[in-house]
């Protein structure tokens, strides 16, 4: 595959093909009639005196990049970074320094929480994968200019963060006071694969007789792995997937030796009848592999002869990938181990505050921070919630990401006796433009759309029409 489609082919896969720590949408914040919405902030209390929750199903995806960032419309058409007539500086103004994409899913097998006087006590056992990836700008300087003399390339914010894992959630709510109640989780981690790579320095120069190539890292993984060793020093011979028995793929998927341990904490403060405040800081914690372990560290300062390329011609590119292949191989020293590595998870911070208009609507605004290396994601919400019977509610919410994109969300919670299904979706596509390339077929793409959150589930409710002094609305509302 020539060089310039290869970086095309990986563009899109991360923004479009990727599905979306295992977050949640954040119209289930405000949803008291959902008990999920306790793994947001701990020291939410569902209304219902008693849960058992059915499996779970939910995904995210958040890119730095929509469809019209990576296909940018020339009047009536829309041409790919293949064109000359594209135009890079957008795209770095839009990515920085990386281009990073999150992908995010998450089962819940079985839980359950029930009510105690003042303490509300929660339990989950579910399964996560989390991916974060970066791609530095420079790689697409490729695809932009080629490799012209005198040219410095970055890739140090290269990174992968991989991470599935079995994770148990034991969940301990108290209300304080009148004013105040706090809760936290304690979630024991079992990892399943991983892999992170650990990069401090990767700098191409290049010049007419000598290019000079620093490299400083490493690469983590666990995974059922086939890994041949060269000589000493030499990139490792082959990499290769093992071939388990399907009682050897069952096993290793139901594993619980790769220890791990994460914390939520959350408060919840009553400033009146109507106004709340609330606050949480979830996913402080980490996966430790310590099973089919494998590692490659690679550093120092190297020089190896120059490659004349003074053009961006797709063949000459691609025969300088190759001659760049060949000379790291043999000039940069290798080192196979299989070395023990942790992966942190993202930590994610919320903060909120909700309005009791009437005791059937009540308006929030939510704000999310996520932090994670080299990309820091800050969220805002706007949503409106209604409940008019005791058997239904209604989130309706607008969403910001500051640096991308908003989008309309939402979530439905119906009751069917104690049977509860609720649905669940943050930053749904609302703009869709008809796109058109070189054969003329024209299709509707969603070319503004950066994030995508999706949760669905269904629960048994017990208690459902409140507890002391908060009822649920009766079957005719109030």
């Amino acid at each position: 595959m020539q060089i310039k489609k290869y970086i095309l082919t990986l563009f899109i896969a991360f923004v479009f093909l990727l599905p979306g720590g295992a977050q949640m949408p954040m119209g289930l914040y405000f949803m008291e009639t959902i008990p999920q919405s306790s793994q947001i902030n701990p020291a939410m209390q569902p209304r219902a005196n008693g849960f058992f929750a059915l499996p779970q199903v939910g995904a995210a995806m958040q890119s730095d990049m929509a469809f019209n960032d990576v296909f940018q419309e020339q009047g009536s058409e829309w041409v790919t970074p293949l064109s000359a007539r594209f135009n890079y500086d957008d795209l770095y103004n839009v990515i920085g320094k990386s281009a990073n994409i999150n992908q995010n899913v998450n089962a819940d097998i079985l839980g359950f929480g029930f009510r105690s006087g003042k303490d509300y006590l929660t339990f989950t056992l579910g399964i996560r994968n989390v991916t974060q990836m970066g791609m530095p700008a420079d790689l697409f300087k490729i695809s932009d200019a080629g490799f012209p003399d005198g040219q410095s390339f970055d890739f140090s914010t290269m990174r992968m963060k991989q991470a599935a894992y079995h994770e148990l959630a034991f969940g301990y709510s108290r209300e304080w006071n009148d004013k105040w109640t706090f809760g936290m989780k304690f979630k024991p981690l079992f990892g399943i694969a991983g892999g992170v790579t650990d990069i401090n320095s990767f700098e191409l120069n290049t010049g007419r007789t000598q290019w000079d190539v620093n490299v400083d890292g490493t690469i983590y993984t666990s995974a059922p792995l086939e890994v041949t060793e060269g000589e000493p020093g030499d990139f490792p011979e082959s990499i290769e997937g093992k071939d388990l028995t399907d009682s050897e793929t069952s096993e290793y998927f139901t594993s619980f030796k790769n220890g791990g341990m994460a914390f939520d904490f959350g408060a919840v403060y009553e400033f009146s009848d109507q106004l709340t405040f609330s606050a949480a800081l979830t996913n402080l914690g980490y996966v430790k592999f310590k099973e089919e372990l494998n590692s490659l560290s690679f550093n120092g300062t190297y020089a190896f002869d120059g490659i004349a390329v003074d053009d961006t011609d797709e063949e000459v590119i691609e025969q300088a990938f190759e001659d760049i292949a060949d000379s790291l191989e043999t000039v940069i020293d290798y080192d196979v181990k299989h070395e023990k590595f942790s992966v942190p998870l993202s930590p994610s911070m919320f903060v909120g505050a909700s309005y009791q208009w009437t005791p059937s609507v009540s308006f929030g605004f939510l704000s999310r921070s996520l932090f994670q290396k080299y990309n820091f994601r800050q969220d805002f919400s706007l949503s409106a919630n209604i409940q008019p019977y005791s058997f239904v509610a209604l989130n309706l919410n607008y969403s910001q990401r500051i640096k991308g994109a908003g989008g309309l969300g939402g979530a439905l919670s119906f009751l069917a006796g104690p049977l509860q299904l609720y649905l669940a979706a943050d930053y749904m596509p609302a703009r869709y433009a008809n796109v058109s390339f070189d054969d003329g077929e024209s299709t509707a793409m969603p070319y503004k759309h950066k994030d995508l959150n999706l949760r669905f589930g269904l629960n048994l409710i017990f208690g459902r029409h409140g507890y002391r002094d908060e009822p649920m609305l009766s079957a005719r509302g109030q």
